[in-house]
């Protein structure tokens, strides 16, 4: 009777946790969804709760990029993001961008303003020559420096204005635009224009 109870047991418990991992999976896509749209609910409370303004500012603004697997592939933070509500753009002040591999951030850049746009997550980094957008691969491998930088689909990019990469112990490129793609800690598939040089590190 021991032995009849103990098979019945293994059998529901395989039956429930059958159940229940689907479940647990289609919670956590639901929740990510929710994470990555969060901060577009917070602008539609404050433009209901205030109608007639033309622009609503939030602190700690966040926007980020998730795949199936609800590992995120790149997120957005900056102290301060105002939204017009005439069009999609939102103002960004002190401005981080992450793109991760797995749990691992593999590039970071830093602005100190920017402009996102929440319906297709374009990006726009800008700066100064004496305040530059900076970006920085995973342990320094790749830097790149630039008064604006757009990030668009797929990982690319467009620098322009006063640009500078430097692969530390290689080499050094300078020129007055850039593209290519942010490809884990590394810059790729560039194209640099406008007055470029180049300084091959000779060992």
């Amino acid at each position: 009777m021991l032995f009849v109870s103990t098979i019945f047991n293994r059998g529901t418990l395989k039956l429930v946790l059958a159940l229940i991992i689907p479940i647990v999976i289609v919670w956590a896509f639901v929740y990510s969804q929710h994470q990555a749209t969060v901060e577009v609910k917070k602008f539609k409370e404050e433009q209901q709760a205030n109608p007639t303004a033309n622009q609503v500012t939030v602190s700690n603004y966040e926007l980020k990029e998730v795949d199936d697997s609800n590992h995120i592939r790149w997120q957005l933070l900056a102290s301060e993001g105002t939204a017009d509500q005439s069009n999609q753009g939102v103002m960004l002040k002190e401005v981080k961008v992450e793109y991760f591999d797995g749990p691992t951030v593999k590039m970071c850049l830093h602005a100190p303003q920017g402009l996102a746009n929440e319906t297709n997550r374009y990006v726009k980094l800008s700066g100064s020559e004496d305040n530059p957008v900076l970006a920085e691969g995973e342990a320094g491998k790749s830097r790149l420096s630039a008064k604006v930088v757009e990030l668009t689909k797929k990982n690319q990019f467009v620098a322009s204005g006063g640009v500078n990469i430097v692969w530390p112990e290689v080499a050094k490129v300078t020129g007055l635009s850039a593209s290519g793609t942010i490809d884990g800690s590394e810059l790729g598939n560039l194209r640099i224009v406008g007055n470029t040089h180049a300084e091959i590190v000779v060992k």
